[in-house]
């Protein structure tokens, strides 16, 4: 007979409530999980996010049993087709050849939905071995006597104290269980200290304006009407303090659409403090768009309202798991790995990171020795997928055009090449990463392979070219 095992969840998003349903399936006998916010359902403006749960995410949803629920709250999509719709009215219709044509099927979601559809699964399913405290604050661990415990603080101001087991810190990049085991004397110093790699993406600022679900465009000869559709709209300012793009991706239907404003942290749009500044802004920058009729004074006050957020610089963290005597801590998602959202890997490798560990606890009474070999084997994961982040494709956002059409121009050599010399040049990166057979590790050892052979191939090319020139001068 297996000892009762119990285990603590900090944090409540995707990765917190998918993890609350693994060791359900598991068979775990307590599920605990904490969260600062009162509900699932919780509006929270500028984390108004939109995934693509791709085949990466979705190992997990399928072993859970759950992966068929995802087209009732998705959009399903294999490829990228984009509606262009610039302020003269001019409207493209565009497929970028950045999406690996033998791309599985992904769904785009909200975070909302998400969240909805894992808490409504958990309730179905509970027989009593998951509690769900909505609405307590995590105060983090600490080490007494009776050895490490969880303190929470419930809604009306009283402390409950947790010794689980295990306790998994799903609690984001600023996580309070990590922070407060770092401070545990038992945890050597430094242990769980954040590696950065610093990134031109990183620091970006950003905020969410929400529209309608279906609105007309250029004076109503044009309909936003595809809900399958990535709309983008481009403003008339071409300097780099006014210009912006708002981005609008596939969203379920009948759900509101929203648009991302993502640009520099001296860019015009944050120093707006009155919604009618901004409203002004808005009509001169898109003219496309009938502004008055789509954002409305409240939403215009929201938004100048919030204080912007910013994209992480990509990092991870040193250790993924320490020992605390009785309890064992493991890090998982933004805890342990955190970066902007270039390569859509975010919540795509939190997901993985369960299933990852439930394939390392599977079938094992041994649950300390599983956590430390997941630990072992994920923390090189962990780093790649930081570094690729960093590097693979952080100039998307075009803040300089220049690094974009430098970007570009190497991956379409490299899309040029591979056909041609295989063996030395593999697909782009960006590509690489769509593929969910391969692990991060893999693809940072292919795209360096062939970065160093299409610097080599770079050097040849102009050292043929310097010899023919001193032919002819001879």
């Amino acid at each position: 007979m297996m000892p009762k095992r119990s285990v603590f969840i900090g944090g409540g998003g995707p990765s917190g409530l998918a993890a609350a349903l693994l060791f359900h399936q598991l068979g775990w006998d307590e599920i605990v999980l904490a969260e600062a916010r009162t509900g699932p359902g919780d509006f929270e403006k500028n984390r108004a996010f939109n995934y693509q749960i791709d085949a990466r995410g979705q190992k997990l949803l399928k072993r859970l049993g759950i992966n068929d629920r995802m087209p009732a709250i998705g959009v399903e999509n294999t490829s990228f087709t984009a509606t262009k719709i610039g302020p003269d009215g001019k409207i493209d219709v565009i497929s970028p050849p950045f999406i690996d044509p033998d791309r599985q099927l992904a769904f785009w979601s909200t975070r909302r939905l998400l969240l909805g559809m894992l808490h409504d699964v958990i309730m179905e399913r509970n027989d009593g071995r998951i509690i769900m405290l909505y609405g307590h604050s995590l105060g983090g661990i600490t080490r007494t006597a009776d050895g490490a415990q969880i303190h929470v603080a419930a809604p009306d101001g009283s402390e409950k104290i947790f010794a689980p087991d295990l306790v998994l810190a799903c609690d984001g990049l600023t996580s309070a269980l990590r922070t407060s085991a770092q401070a545990l004397p038992e945890v050597p110093q430094g242990h769980f200290a954040m590696v950065e790699h610093p990134s031109i993406s990183a620091e970006l600022q950003y905020k969410v304006l929400n529209l309608p679900a279906q609105f007309p465009a250029n004076g109503g000869k044009h309909q936003v009407d595809n809900s399958a559709m990535t709309y983008i709209f481009a403003s008339s300012f071409t300097d780099s303090r006014r210009t912006c793009t708002l981005f609008s991706y596939p969203v379920t239907p009948g759900q509101p659409r929203t648009v991302n404003v993502i640009r520099e942290q001296d860019h015009v749009v944050w120093t707006y403090t009155r919604p009618e500044d901004l409203m002004a802004y808005l009509v001169e920058a898109f003219p496309q768009l009938d502004i008055p009729a789509l954002i409305s004074m409240e939403e215009a006050q929201d938004f100048v309202d919030l204080k912007p957020s910013r994209f992480p610089i990509p990092q991870y963290s040193r250790n993924l798991h320490a020992n605390l005597g009785d309890m064992d801590l493991l890090l998982i998602g933004d805890a342990a790995h955190a970066f902007p959202p270039d390569l859509g890997l975010g919540v795509n490798s939190a997901l993985e990171d369960l299933h990852e560990l439930a394939n390392c606890l599977q079938g094992t009474a041994d649950h300390a020795a599983g956590v430390a070999a997941y630990a072992r084997a994920r923390l090189p994961q962990s780093a790649a997928l930081v570094r690729l982040v960093q590097t693979v494709f952080p100039e998307q956002y075009n803040t300089r055009p220049w690094a974009m059409r430098k970007w570009l121009a190497r991956f379409l050599v490299k899309r040029a090449l591979r056909p041609v010399l295989p063996w030395l040049i593999d697909k782009p990166d960006f590509i690489l990463t769509q593929d969910p057979d391969l692990d991060f590790v893999e693809i940072e050892r292919r795209k360096l392979k062939t970065d160093r052979n299409l610097a080599r191939i770079g050097a040849g090319a102009l050292a043929l070219v310097g010899l023919g020139a001193l032919a002819l001068f001879r």
